[in-house]
């Protein structure tokens, strides 16, 4: 609904019950007030004007003098029945000793609410409002909530929310209004724990690390699974504790063994002596938990089945941006646990939320808006969308020793609902996915926590402001934003920024805002490890001192990702947004990753270490572990990016693509190798390929570097017979861009040039230059050469080389049945023909499904061949109509593809694209 018709409705709702002259705890509301706004400068119906409004002094049924809550001594009339609206006025306390069983509609606290720590308590009410006068302690740190007592507050459902009362559905829940003071303590307990010897199946016992704190028999504890594909979490209860010893009421039926003895495996524990929790599990009837003061302290206590804000579809009232369906309610902002603008003065305390649990949520668990808190020591648990939250970019605050732990998310890509002009749905309405962190800004310091079995990414900072009010669309639909958010004085080491044309009106956009902290991060069993985009893109520069760290980051078990509609997204698909991604780095820059260790491990098909889109510059990878990925690191194609130290062991250790988007207006591409050691568990130390479809300008630029311990490395695409364009469909698959400085030539007459012949006539090649006299192949080496070298090089005869045109990776193989189709995917062949059987066939990657893919491949070879290709489109690319179709057709699981036959002689052969499909054709050569 509009605002202006939100606000009219809200009026005349008031009015019809003597609404603009309501007396309320804050004082009397002008109309001009109603309609327009509140004291924290936001839309006074989403925030505290509305809340007030919701329980006003004339509907007050049941008004407390002071004392225990269940003696009628402490009211006015008598203790308050069933529906009740009920006032805890200024200056009086009262004290909840007993578990109620009537069922209040409104409980409004304008003096004490407390509980007794040492009792059994429970309060059944549909909101619960503490007043900007009001305390509402739930146990405090010097009196905890004892075990064996406990203490309840479940928000009730006794139907549909009445949107007549409650135009904008904040009701049914605890809502803390600014100056208002919240406690809540329970009793002192380790929330989640490592394991000191890996848990298998059959176990009935449990051995810890550390002696865990405050467990006991009947807890529920939550060990988690460690397969990324399917969720063998374990729920079992706590039948005794010895030290670091937990008897188990059942033995486990699952191995939680990690790939490393250096891994750990964990468990969570459920229960807590103070408990938030929904009466109905229908997500439009929850309630949910919003905190709107400074004054919050939240120790050891559970949000259960809380939260209403469905994140399996877009929010229905977004700031900016055409949401689908406006008329089925779901508004944003009704989470488990939920701090709302409660303001980013880094010189107050923050709020504090400890050893806490959400337990089930639709939406997001724990969330940080317009905040400064710090959540540490907390655990999430089947939180839909993302577990932890930092929502718009300018929080400040930690997440600091926290616990994500299973999330089912949508499927969707981090950039999916990303605001577009005019596209229904596209509004600015993330972590949706299925994420353990969704960090929109830098501010909040993230370290030491552990994310598993997520849908997707266990940590994903995606920094570009997220506004929370209408804005110019032009403003904010880009890659990077122009509008600023974040407070200059939250800023550090980051003179440089605060001295340019960012800063306006005091505040810098926080996309150039360097990370506060990330160490110590840890994922396990989920779709993706961390994924970093929109962040200080387009700002590269060589001041290392004030890039972003990503410090000892930690993943292992990564598996595949589907997408919403249950297809298997591969690492590269939407610019690396697929998944087993250890790192992925998209539209960034000026990033450091330290001692990183990423372990690839479960499943027949393997990702990407570190892996970026064709965006990022200036991304330095210091002493890294990374084994067991098809590709440990795929090198940015801008900036300086060196890789030194560290140890890489994976089937292709470094793959580095030339002539990419380092175009004219980014620094030049250099990637430097030093001090790695390479294990010999993998088939190339280097692999190297030249993207001959994407920038003129860059292709054939002369400033690009790759070495290797000092060594200059070569694309096999700069040796100087080699034809960059063979036709003039090649070129036009370039684009045809202007060669800026480089050369006035027509980029026509470059069509049918070898490398040595554009260098004599323009002074033009592949990178810059022919491949030098001195260069030779190199055995760990492929898809290039290396200065000084003499070695062979990697194809199964009658192959002597083979190069994709936008340099990606491939492998050979042997047609059979059940041999893979692509280098990312599981796919196989399901039915050859005997003739073909046992030849030898390139695997290449998979790519986007979001486009259809141009590239083809070049095959060099050493004799004349009959080359086959496995097309699966109807129809055939102008490149194929040359060649025999054979009637013949290969059965896979990725469809069937007709077969077609070419006699060629020896030297260079080009293989077209796939404008029809974004399959890969399937090559093989006899």
């Amino acid at each position: 609904m509009s605002e202006d018709g939100s606000s009219r409705r809200t009026f005349l709702k008031g009015a019809a019950t003597g609404g603009v002259g309501v007396t309320l705890a804050g004082g009397a509301y002008t109309q001009r007030a109603r309609l327009f706004g509140g004291g924290d400068g936001t839309n006074s119906l989403s925030g505290p004007d509305h809340i007030t409004r919701l329980v006003p002094d004339g509907q007050v049924t049941d008004r407390a003098t002071g004392g225990v809550w269940a003696d009628s001594g402490s009211w006015r009339d008598a203790v308050p029945g069933d529906g009740a609206h009920v006032l805890i006025p200024e200056g009086r306390a009262v004290t909840l000793a007993s578990e109620l069983d009537a069922t209040y509609r409104t409980v409004r606290v304008d003096g004490r609410l407390r509980v007794d720590p040492t009792a059994a308590s429970r309060l059944l009410v549909d909101t619960l409002v503490v007043a900007g006068t009001g305390t509402l302690e739930l146990g405090t740190p010097d009196e905890p909530v004892q075990r064996g007592a406990g203490a309840v507050v479940e928000f009730t459902d006794d139907g549909a929310i009445d949107e007549d009362w409650d135009p904008e559905r904040v009701s049914r829940g605890l809502l803390a209004l600014p100056g208002s003071t919240v406690h809540v303590a329970g009793s002192e307990r380790t929330s989640w724990a490592r394991t000191g010897t890996a848990p298998r199946a059959g176990d009935r016992s449990l051995s810890l690390a550390e002696a865990p704190t405050g467990w006991a028999e009947g807890d529920r504890l939550v060990v988690a699974g460690l397969d990324p594909d399917e969720n063998q979490d374990e729920a079992v209860t706590v039948a005794g504790v010895s030290g670091s010893t937990v008897e188990l009421d059942r033995s486990l039926s699952h191995d939680h063994v990690p790939p490393r003895e250096d891994f750990d495996a964990y468990v969570a524990v459920m229960d807590r002596t103070v408990t938030l929790r929904s009466e109905s599990a229908a997500t439009k009837r929850r309630g949910h938990v919003m905190f709107m003061t400074t004054d919050v302290r939240v120790q050891h206590a559970a949000f259960d089945s809380l939260g209403r804000t469905d994140k399996s579809r877009p929010v229905t009232n977004p700031d900016n941006g055409t949401p689908p369906d406006p008329d089925t309610p779901n508004p944003k902002a009704r989470y488990a646990c939920h701090f709302h603008r409660t303001g980013i003065d880094a010189t107050e305390d923050p709020r504090v939320v400890e050893g806490c649990v959400v337990d089930g949520s639709p939406g997001w668990g724990y969330v940080n808006h317009h905040s400064n808190v710090a959540f540490r020591d907390n655990v999430s648990y089947g939180v839909f969308g993302a577990g932890f939250v930092a929502e718009i970019g300018n929080e400040i605050g930690a997440f600091e020793g926290n616990f994500a732990l299973r999330s089912t998310g949508t499927g969707g890509g981090p950039d999916r609902r990303q605001f577009k002009t005019d596209r229904e749905g596209a509004i600015d309405d993330f972590g949706h996915g299925g994420y353990g962190f969704w960090l929109q800004s830098p501010g909040v310091a993230v370290d030491d926590n552990v994310a598993a079995g997520h849908r997707h990414h266990g940590f994903v900072w995606w920094t570009r402001p997220k506004p929370d009010r209408e804005k110019d669309p032009e403003k904010f639909e880009g890659i990077t934003i122009d509008f600023a958010n974040f407070p200059v004085e939250n800023v550090t080491g980051q003179d440089r920024l605060l001295a340019s044309d960012a800063v306006t009106d005091g505040k810098v956009p926080s996309t150039q805002v360097r990370f506060r902290s990330f160490a110590g991060n840890t994922v396990f069993a989920s779709g993706g490890g961390a994924d970093i985009s929109r962040h200080r893109f387009g700002d590269a520069h060589d001041q290392v001192e004030s890039y972003s760290v990503v410090d000892e980051f930690t993943a292992f078990n990564l598996g595949a990702h589907y997408s919403q509609w249950d297809s298997r997204r591969v690492p590269n698909e939407g610019g690396a947004q697929g998944g087993q991604n250890g790192i992925s780095i998209r539209y960034s820059a000026n990033v450091v990753v330290r001692n990183p260790t990423l372990v690839d491990g479960v499943g027949g098909y393997r990702g990407v270490g570190i892996n970026r889109n064709h965006a990022p510059q200036n991304l330095r990878v210091e002493n890294p572990d990374i084994e067991g990925w098809f590709t440990g690191i795929r090198a940015p194609p801008r900036g300086e990016s060196p890789i030194t130290g560290g140890r890489l062991d994976n089937d292709i250790d470094v793959h580095v693509i030339g002539g990419g988007t380092s175009n004219r207006w980014s620094s030049p591409h250099e990637v430097a190798i030093e001090n790695v050691d390479f294990g010999d568990g993998g088939r190339a130390s280097v692999f190297m390929g030249a993207d001959l479809q994407d920038d003129l300008y860059s292709m054939l630029s002369p400033n690009d570097s790759v070495t290797l311990e000092g060594t200059p490395l070569y694309f096999d695409s700069q040796r100087p017979d080699v034809v960059p364009f063979p036709t003039e469909a090649d070129l036009g698959d370039v684009g045809g861009d202007e060669l800026g400085d480089l050369s006035e030539a027509d980029p026509a007459e470059f069509v049918g040039k070898s490398n040595r012949e554009l260098m004599n006539a323009y002074g033009l090649a592949v990178e810059g230059e022919p491949l030098p006299d001195d260069a030779g192949a190199r055995s760990d080496v492929l898809g290039g050469f290396a200065a000084g070298s003499n070695g062979s090089r990697d194809a199964p005869a009658p192959l002597d080389a083979v190069a994709s045109t936008v340099g990606s990776a491939h492998e050979f193989g042997t047609l059979a049945q059940g041999e893979r189709l692509y280098v990312y995917d599981d796919a196989e062949f399901l039915t050859v023909p005997g003739k073909y059987a046992g030849l030898s066939y390139i695997r290449p990657e998979k790519e986007d499904q979001d486009i259809e893919r141009p590239s083809g491949y070049r095959l060099d070879l050493a004799e004349p061949a009959d080359v086959f290709v496995a097309y699966d489109a109807e129809s055939t690319p102008e490149w194929l109509t040359g060649w025999t179709d054979t009637g013949d057709s290969i059965g896979t699981d990725d469809g069937t593809r007709r077969v077609f036959k070419k006699s060629v002689s020896a030297g260079t052969t080009w293989l077209g694209g796939c404008p029809d499909t974004y399959k890969m054709y399937s090559v093989f050569v006899r």
